[in-house]
């Protein structure tokens, strides 16, 4: 505890406690702190809530609470199967029960303002490199490929609705890549103590749009858009009293009260840079996986066959 620091009010603590305990347990679960360290010449995996104890214990919720008999599926592209979806019912659960019992046994804490800066960093590098990694893989147009041949020659109507949002996506390669420009964007402003607000507001604002979009185009990654949203709802939530000033009550919106890391000048700014240098480490590391998928078969830049296109077969001759 900071002793210099000002008694946080008791919802404010409260709601430290459970975004602390959801967040922090969301993103050690999925597969979020696996992107936040992946090595080089590595790619994208599961998260740890795919291996034991976490899945066994998110099988035996399945059944046991929600009769759920068939066997759970955390693979492939879709992160909202009923595996998803139980782990996050049991994320909510514990951090509730963690919440009640913290609160209990801290009553009399002042705040946690020591706490909340170093998950604040963890956040807001877990929150960047998502937002890098889906924005490089839109700059190096991989995530909605071009329409396939048989796409373009199939009627609209047998489209599913996200096979409909995949293809007119991926029909306008600029469209692509500005929305990858601007969730880059936001990834890298969220590296710098000083342009965090920003950045997260135009996370915030790209997240719902995913969201929006998974929701009523029925696009399997819903419970990651939202926690996504969340993270950056955290970290906007000091600088709501400063929003609403400027925004809603037309006063002066003040400096930010974010704390510094550490004590010295020094020490700060060579923290400083190691975050804007990890930053650029994840910029180029995602640069490189979406340039792997351009160049895999099937992707944008693999080769084609020179018989590539929609041919109309006038004569098929076979042995003469």
């Amino acid at each position: 505890m900071n002793a210099a620091a000002p008694r946080w009010h008791s919802s404010t603590r409260l709601a430290f406690r459970f975004a602390f305990a959801y967040l922090g347990l969301y993103s050690l679960v999925s597969h979020l702190v696996v992107y936040l360290f992946l090595l080089p010449n590595t790619l994208p995996g599961q998260g740890p809530g795919t291996l034991w104890p976490m899945f066994d214990i998110t099988s035996w919720v399945a059944a046991r609470v929600f009769g759920i008999t068939t066997p759970l599926v955390y693979t492939g592209n879709s992160r909202d199967t009923n595996f998803f979806w139980v782990q996050a019912f049991l994320v909510l659960f514990v951090a509730i029960t963690s919440t009640a019992v913290w609160s209990v046994f801290d009553r009399r804490r002042e705040n946690y303002v020591t706490l909340h800066k170093w998950f604040r960093l963890f956040m807001r590098f877990a929150l960047a490199a998502q937002m890098i990694y889906f924005g490089m893989v839109k700059i190096i147009p991989t995530q909605f490929p071009a329409p396939s041949l048989l796409t373009l020659v199939a009627p609209a109507g047998n489209l599913s609705l996200q096979g409909f949002l995949w293809t007119s996506i991926g029909a306008s390669q600029p469209y692509q890549i500005f929305t990858g420009v601007v969730e880059v964007l936001g990834g890298l402003l969220l590296l710098a103590p000083h342009t965090t607000m920003l950045g997260a507001m135009i996370c915030l604002a790209s997240m719902t749009q995913v969201f929006i979009l998974n929701m009523t185009y029925d696009v399997g990654v819903k419970i990651l858009s939202f926690q996504l949203a969340l993270m950056s709802l955290f970290l906007l939530a000091p600088d709501f009293p400063r929003l609403a000033n400027l925004f809603l009550f037309n006063r002066s919106a003040g400096a930010s009260t974010e704390p510094q890391l550490f004590q010295t000048r020094r020490a700060n700014r060579f923290a400083l840079a190691v975050q804007i240098g990890f930053g650029l480490y994840l910029v180029g590391l995602y640069g490189n996986i979406g340039r792997t998928f351009w160049y895999a078969e099937g992707g944008g830049g693999s080769p084609k066959s020179p018989l590539y296109g929609i041919w109309n077969v006038e004569e098929l001759a076979i042995d003469g």
